[in-house]
């Protein structure tokens, strides 16, 4: 895990919105999207559930939420 893969979490749950988030990032949704992967696999959860077009947090997710923000 590394700092930059917390920022993207953050700016994700802060706009719920992959593509949202890479744009106020200024990288591709594809980087941000595969990074996003690659901590998932890390913890071994998911974050999101990703449905479509819309996002939610999991339960795991909101528990990395409140630890991301300390």
């Amino acid at each position: 895990m590394n700092l930059n893969q917390i920022n993207y979490f953050l700016a994700i749950c802060k706009t719920m919105n992959f593509t949202k988030a890479a744009h106020n990032l200024y990288i591709s949704q594809t980087a941000v999207t595969k990074q996003i992967q690659l901590l998932e696999t890390e913890l071994g959860t998911k974050l999101f559930n990703r449905d479509n077009k819309q996002i939610e947090l999991t339960e795991a997710g909101r528990f990395f939420l409140i630890e991301a923000k300390k």
